[in-house]
């Protein structure tokens, strides 16, 4: 058996590893300072105001289910909460949440700007809720933002 390396170049190699390693784990972060043009400090202020104004937008969403009864809230709200704790384990960048609508407590996922967004996760949700299907909701920026 012929040996492609000897110990001398894996030892060289492992060496220069090491301290390639060393080297880069010893570089800090730099701050790094900027000046803003004081017309874009203003836009961004501006953009600030104006959406802390808005109470309402319009969303795509995905609803899951729709309860009554007695006990309906605090299923959708068990719901909500499974999803929500499966949506941050998984790394998903979703909200699940509940919305009441005489005498239906509904849960819902996601704040879609549009609707081929909300495909993406619909068909994620599909197979656990055969039942679902994306709609119209007009949500509180502040809900949203939580």
């Amino acid at each position: 058996m012929q040996q492609l390396f000897s110990s001398q170049t894996i030892g060289r190699c492992l060496l220069l590893f090491f301290l390639m390693t060393g080297i880069s784990l010893g570089i800090s972060a730099q701050n790094i300072t900027y000046d803003i043009e004081p017309s874009v400090e203003k836009a961004s202020r501006l953009h600030v105001e104006a959406w802390e104004k808005v109470e309402r937008v319009n969303i795509f969403c995905i609803q899951l289910g729709s309860f009554s009864g007695e006990s309906s809230g605090a299923k959708a709200q068990s719901i909500v909460n499974e999803l929500n704790t499966q949506f941050r384990n998984r790394g998903i960048n979703a909200q699940a949440y509940s919305v009441f609508d005489a005498p239906n407590h509904k849960v819902r996922v996601g704040n879609f700007s549009t609707k081929q967004e909300a495909y993406g996760m619909f068909h994620e949700l599909q197979a656990q809720y055969p039942g679902a299907f994306i709609t119209r909701d007009k949500r509180k920026v502040k809900e949203i933002l939580k």
